[in-house]
């Protein structure tokens, strides 16, 4: 009885910390749009800089 009675709260324990983490790292709206926007600089080619490596043929 007493292994059930550990398994219990070691579940109890374990479901309490992933609310306790869903609720204070959630996701950040503003996060979310820094990054499609940083995404988008660092991978298109309109923020492209060229330089001494770029060559045109």
């Amino acid at each position: 009885m007493e292994i059930n009675k550990t398994i219990l709260i070691s579940i109890y324990v374990a479901l309490s910390l992933y609310i306790l983490y869903k609720l204070f790292f959630k996701k950040n709206p503003y996060r979310e749009e820094y990054e499609r926007m940083y995404n988008e600089i660092l991978n298109s080619s309109k923020h492209k800089v060229k330089g001494q490596y770029d060559k045109e043929e």
